[in-house]
């Protein structure tokens, strides 16, 4: 005697229906590579690896001018912290690439440049970049559209 699995037959077609629903969603709206100007905090992380608590030693209120000609600068604050930086940058859905030409080519620079890759999240408006320098040290910049 043959037996059928009917009771498999909703299950199937309510996971097609959810499967197919994903395909060709055209609604979404890819959110745009960040230009222009952003204002914000460039904050040095540092967690004391003696007691794993994390504290913010240096801090500088920066401007970051990204323009559509990928090159970059680094205005404001600059005094103590953080170098002005100026170059080019390259970007894809997740890293920034930033190519300072004020970075020293020998010995270690006195300020922070921004300089290397780094991740980045970006919603239109807020921009967060961040590197991490090792298992103690991170570079923050926390930076909010302008214009």
């Amino acid at each position: 005697m043959k037996q059928r699995s009917t009771y498999l037959l909703p299950a199937l077609l309510v996971l097609t229906i959810f499967a197919t629903g994903c395909f060709n969603n055209s609604t979404s709206t890819p959110i745009p590579y960040p230009t222009g100007t952003f204002g914000g905090q460039f904050r040095i992380i540092h967690r004391n690896a003696t007691n794993n608590k994390i504290d913010t030693p240096k801090k500088a209120n920066i401007q970051l001018v990204l323009d559509t000609g990928m090159t970059y600068k680094v205005l404001g604050d600059t005094t103590t912290v953080h170098a002005g930086s100026k170059g080019q940058y390259g970007i894809n859905s997740v890293y920034m690439r930033f190519n300072d030409n004020t970075y020293p080519k020998t010995g270690t620079p006195e300020k922070i440049h921004l300089y290397g890759d780094y991740s980045y999240g970006y919603d239109g408006s807020t921009l967060v970049i961040l590197a991490v320098q090792g298992d103690t040290l991170n570079y923050r910049y926390d930076l909010k559209k302008v214009n």
